[in-house]
């Protein structure tokens, strides 16, 4: 369960022993099922998780329509980045679509570990960066391209993920109802 984990680590930073078992101590192995909430609306997200098997939203309600932010699949950290870097509660909920296994970090442990080794914290800045990087991403793809675009997109980048996800939650995520991913479906 930790090689897919370590492997992501070292992308990041090379470990040495002492490193490893260090952030191996951090490390608590968690199940979800379908259905269950890993982060719940307005309270502080201070784990960092990496999906070793399932899927999960993080996703945010806006006058009682759901608005799906990102879908983390295996071998993917996932948190709420600004909860958990700001300490403040969370605008985000994170619901498990299909079930998962993932490891769970203490972040303010692993932050704890940053001011004592510099391998930690690149560990830290590196996930950091690499979640902004997505997020910006993301955001530009919602202001730059159409929802037929953002549909060929999401086939083509996450075809993989097409059996798990309801088309609620792809209309969601793409920005556009039902009917309209409906009909987008239809023209391909």
């Amino acid at each position: 369960m930790l090689k897919y984990f370590l492997k992501r680590i070292n992308k990041l930073v090379t470990l040495n022993d002492d490193e490893t078992t260090k952030l191996s101590n951090l490390i608590k192995i968690k199940s979800y099922k379908k259905g269950e909430v890993i982060l719940k609306l307005n309270k502080i997200n201070k784990k960092l998780y990496f999906i070793n098997d399932g899927l999960v939203k993080v996703s945010f309600l806006k006058e009682n329509k759901e608005f799906v932010m990102r879908f983390f699949y295996k071998h993917e950290f996932c948190a709420v980045l600004d909860s958990l870097t700001t300490h403040q509660p969370s605008n985000y909920t994170i619901t498990v679509l299909a079930d998962v296994s993932l490891i769970e970090i203490d972040f303010a442990e692993l932050k704890k570990l940053a001011t004592q080794y510099h391998a930690f914290e690149k560990i830290v800045s590196g996930i950091t960066s690499m979640a902004t990087r997505m997020m910006m991403s993301r955001i530009r793809e919602l202001l730059e391209t159409d929802a037929h675009q953002r549909y060929l997109n999401f086939l083509e980048h996450n075809s993989h993920l097409m059996p798990l996800i309801s088309l609620k939650d792809l209309s969601a995520y793409l920005g556009i109802s039902q009917v309209s991913l409906s009909r987008i479906r239809a023209k391909i």
